[in-house]
């Protein structure tokens, strides 16, 4: 099976350092909070070019605690796309806010910066923009039409990507980071990381991801268990050596997707040329019977994926924000095209032009031209 994304082969090619790290952490006895943790969370705020890291449990726990360490809460808005993975929102929703949609530019998928002033009222406390698949939301941009109003930018799926050499996450109040598995800096389970220049907002971010505590019997706010454990923090302090090396490899993989990819069928996701993506998955439009693709693929043993068929907007769980079909034309309609195939960054050359020859000669055999 050629997976969509398949985490084997890089666990194969960094296995002694990552053994060596884990039994690091395992022999030193100190799990919680620790070096492992502390070091981490210094090299990826070097890597970043950002003040403070702090290491917490999970992506959408760093949503839910930018939000809390900004004060937003019950009665607030947050402004965000409908077109972004379920976390986004939910992280709003436990904070007690109400997510707020602007409808995404169709080309690159990202939110429309040129509606997103139109949706802000007395209530909008904050900007949740979501660098979605690693493409790069211009952040100078959007503090230029959107005044002091907090960003807080969702780089869950953009770590490594930048515009005009700023990385995501260092450039607005608040950078949120996914260590998920399958994310280009990926864990072997879950983990997060809240980044800031404000030095206060960070101190706040590490009392919230402990209780509230500063000390073993005294909290003074009250705060949540978000934790980025020592064993993960190990494990990433290894691969973030390799990000940018794995990074360009992804983005070698999505040049040959885009130049051999039958033209007449696919619309990729549109880059800028200030804009570095890494790549996180490579994601493209049919203009053709996408469902007849994927389990055409599937007989040949490729998986694909789809990112994202239905828009946060339209989802049940979200019917009391009272928003119906049509609302959010593009992210609606991207929903019905996209789909993702097989990029990470060990895809051999060979597979690769597998996939594609294969996806061309379905299409080419179908809609013979």
């Amino acid at each position: 099976m050629i997976w969509r994304c398949d985490l084997v082969p890089q666990y194969e090619k960094y296995k002694v350092e990552l053994h060596e790290a884990i039994e690091r952490v395992l022999s030193s006895g100190r799990y919680i909070l620790s070096n492992e943790v502390l070091q981490f969370e210094k090299e990826f705020a070097e890597y970043l070019d950002v003040k403070y890291a702090i290491g917490v449990a999970n992506g959408t726990d760093a949503i839910t605690l930018s939000l809390m360490m900004l004060d937003i809460g019950k009665g607030d808005e947050v402004i965000t796309t409908p077109f972004t993975a379920i976390p986004t929102v939910s992280a709003i929703i436990d904070a007690g806010a109400k997510p707020v949609f602007v409808d995404v530019d169709p080309e690159t998928f990202l939110i429309d910066l040129y509606n997103v002033k139109a949706a802000i009222t007395k209530n909008t406390k904050a900007i949740l923009p979501v660098h979605i698949f690693g493409n790069v939301v211009d952040i100078q941009d959007l503090k230029n039409k959107v005044g002091d109003i907090p960003i807080i930018e969702d780089a869950c799926q953009a770590h490594g990507s930048m515009i005009r050499e700023n990385k995501t996450g260092s450039m607005g109040d608040i950078g949120a980071f996914s260590f998920y598995p399958t994310k280009n800096l990926g864990a072997y389970g879950d983990g997060g990381m809240i980044v800031t220049n404000n030095q206060e907002l960070a101190e706040k971010a590490k009392l919230l991801r402990m209780y509230g505590m500063v000390d073993y019997n005294h909290i003074v706010v009250n705060g949540i268990n978000s934790r980025l454990d020592e064993l993960q923090a190990a494990i990433l302090r290894i691969k973030l050596k390799y990000l940018d090396e794995m990074n360009k490899k992804r983005n070698y993989i999505a040049e040959r997707y885009i130049s051999h990819l039958d033209k007449n069928y696919f619309d990729h996701q549109f880059i800028s040329a200030e804009v570095y993506s890494n790549y996180h998955v490579f994601v493209t439009k049919i203009n053709r019977n996408r469902d007849g693709l994927i389990k055409y693929l599937e007989t040949q043993d490729i998986q694909t994926n789809v990112y994202y068929y239905m828009p946060i907007h339209l989802q049940e769980a979200n019917k009391f924000l009272h928003y119906k079909k049509g609302d959010f034309p593009n992210a609606e309609k991207i929903c019905e095209q996209v789909i993702a195939l097989p990029l990470y960054p060990e895809l051999k050359e060979e597979v690769q032009f597998f996939i594609i020859d294969t996806i061309n000669n379905y299409y080419n055999i179908k809609y013979d031209r």
